[in-house]
């Protein structure tokens, strides 16, 4: 008797509940695929990492710029078109993340990334200095001496035979986060086999399972799987690493006697560790920052200062590898800048000479955005660019998608960097890199310093050269592939430079 009374309240609650969900879709003016009871559209989404994309296109291609699907009763909306993501991103109040995010709380907590309200508005505030161009300009030497280590190691791979981007990248831009806006030094390229690194790979392979497989988004699910042992293992080499790094910075200042950010200007501190001196030092309502808070922020700077910006290099230089005669236009600016010194360090000034390696980037960004895909959640009912929206409904902008939509962009999959330089790109929210608006990303103008001083380096030194060898695109929390970023290397000499 008790189980038949317990049968029909299971029925009569999923009943309810996907009555629920119709009727919300009934309300919605958003087409999409017609959701089964219980699981909504979450069987659809059961694929490799590799066929995800595709799979958001083919949804795309079937009902159009915008679409909706659950994952069980969670509703989401995935959008590819300016006209949506315009409202979406430039929205003042749109900024709680969406619940997609929330599997990245173990890792960084409530950092700049995840968090929302009061707290992001408050440390977004406190940190924005830290990366005023006043500071900006004190980092290039870190730049130039590790995109030259890292010409060094490629130098002795350059032979024409395919490199794998990839893991050489990023422990050069590993370095250059830690050396310039964490103050410390980590030898990352001194140290190939970097378990930090590694861990961080493992952390965001697992993070992006969560997010695309519908079943391990549930912690009962999720905690019963292998994965959550290799998640605990990666967070416990990641936290400590650290750790390491708000200790030794801390060691410095107190060696140094400075125990407060007095004698600043209204750019912050005049140092080159600007940010990891302001979580330390400054003072939030009379106290200083909590060791928590401090802790999740460079966890989360660490993160995305590093695997952006290592996506923006790799497949910059993938896309040059393809076009000989943009590379040798490159090429050529950088004669005219550096002349007969093509072996020394650029000045600050000289980098925003470089106007065609910015039209490269910028094209190398669109066709391969870092961050493939961005998410927000519906915190109230409302009508975002004409979409009604209930509330609990997370918007999903498929940056990639839109940056190859080709009523966006003309000719969307062929590479013309000249297309930056001309009227075509006039909507501002149709190329969104670094996204935009209040959430828009707060390290762009240090990422694109970055990437240009490790371009510049690479371009004078060698000529890219195809492989055969496509990449199979990952839409990770950043844009990997599932089988390397390859290209091959020659050295350049005096009789070889030009074409």
């Amino acid at each position: 008797m008790y189980l038949i009374l317990l049968i029909c309240l299971l029925v009569l609650v999923l009943t309810v509940s996907w009555w629920s969900m119709l009727n919300r879709i009934c309300k919605s003016n958003v087409p999409g695929p017609f959701p089964l009871p219980i699981i909504g559209n979450a069987h659809q989404f059961v694929v490799r990492s590799t066929e995800f994309l595709g799979l958001l296109k083919s949804f795309t291609d079937k009902y159009g710029d915008v679409f909706r699907v659950h994952f069980f009763s969670y509703p989401y909306v995935l959008i590819s078109h300016p006209k949506y993501a315009e409202a979406l991103v430039s929205s003042a109040d749109l900024i709680t993340k969406g619940r997609s995010y929330s599997f990245l709380k173990a890792w960084l907590g409530e950092g700049l990334l995840t968090a929302s309200g009061p707290r992001w508005r408050l440390h977004r505030k406190f940190l924005t200095p830290a990366f005023h161009f006043n500071i900006l300009q004190n980092f290039l030497p870190v730049f130039c001496k590790n995109s030259e280590i890292l010409r060094d190691k490629i130098r002795r791979l350059a032979d024409g035979q395919p490199i794998d981007l990839f893991p050489i990248t990023a422990l050069a831009a590993l370095d250059n986060v830690a050396e310039s806006i964490m103050g410390v030094s980590v030898n990352a390229q001194q140290n190939s086999e970097s378990e930090y690194v590694r861990a961080i790979e493992t952390l965001s392979q697992i993070t992006t399972l969560r997010m695309q497989i519908p079943l391990l988004g549930e912690d009962f699910v999720f905690n019963l799987t292998p994965y959550k042992k290799k998640q605990d293992i990666a967070l416990e080499l990641v936290h400590g690493q650290t750790k390491k790094v708000i200790e030794a910075r801390r060691c410095e200042l107190e060696k140094n006697n400075k125990t407060n950010i007095s004698g600043t200007n209204e750019y912050g501190i005049k140092n080159k560790h600007a940010f990891l001196d302001l979580l330390l030092l400054a003072e939030i309502d009379g106290k200083l920052i909590d060791e928590q808070s401090v802790r999740e922020e460079v966890d989360t700077f660490m993160f995305e200062g590093h695997d952006t910006t290592t996506s923006g290099i790799v497949y910059t230089l993938f896309c040059l590898s393809k076009h000989p005669d943009i590379q040798e236009k490159l090429y050529e600016e950088q004669l005219t800048i550096f002349g007969e010194e093509m072996d020394r360090t650029p000045a600050y000034n000289e980098l925003a000479q470089m106007k065609v390696l910015e039209l490269v980037i910028k094209e190398s960004l669109r066709m391969y955005p870092s961050v493939p895909l961005i998410e927000r959640l519906i915190t109230k009912d409302a009508e975002v660019g004409g979409l009604k929206l209930s509330k609990g409904t997370s918007v999903v902008l498929n940056i990639f998608q839109m940056h190859r939509n080709p009523e966006v962009f003309e000719k969307p999959l062929e590479f013309i960097p000249e297309r930056f330089d001309s009227l075509e790109h006039k909507n501002p929210f149709s190329w969104l890199a670094f996204s935009a608006g209040p959430r828009n990303c707060i390290g762009q103008k240090f990422a694109m310093m970055e990437i240009k001083v490790t371009l510049s380096t690479i371009v004078r030194s060698f000529k890219l050269v195809p492989v055969d060898i496509e990449p199979i695109l990952c839409a990770d929390l950043i844009l990997r592939s599932q089988n390397g970023v390859k290209v091959g290397f020659l050295p350049r000499t005096q009789s070889n430079s030009k074409t």
